[in-house]
């Protein structure tokens, strides 16, 4: 069972909520498009996430449906990477604009 969240984890992941979709980011140069919160895989051990300082946004296209002419994440990894940058720089991104 995924670890609750603490009241600083619970700020960070509010603030980044807040932020938006960082791939429509990506594709518009706007921040804003509301979304779920997304834990990075890359550089986990198999099966494993991210904690909740490490977390991106991702609207529900962008996550789990890919519709609307955008590629989800969980659809097609590396489609997504190749076209919105890989976890890493979605990360560094949305750390960046906090």
């Amino acid at each position: 069972m995924a670890k609750r969240q603490n009241k600083a984890e619970k700020a960070h992941t509010d603030k980044v909520a807040q932020l938006g979709c960082v791939a429509c980011y990506v594709m518009s140069g706007k921040w804003g498009t509301p979304g779920q919160i997304h834990h990075p895989r890359a550089g986990q051990g198999m099966g494993q996430r991210s904690g909740w300082f490490k977390v991106i946004c991702l609207c529900v296209n962008h996550h789990t449906n890919s519709g609307n002419g955008k590629l989800a994440i969980h659809s097609g990894y590396e489609s997504f990477t190749s076209m919105y940058g890989n976890e890493e720089e979605l990360l560094n991104l949305t750390l960046d604009n906090l």
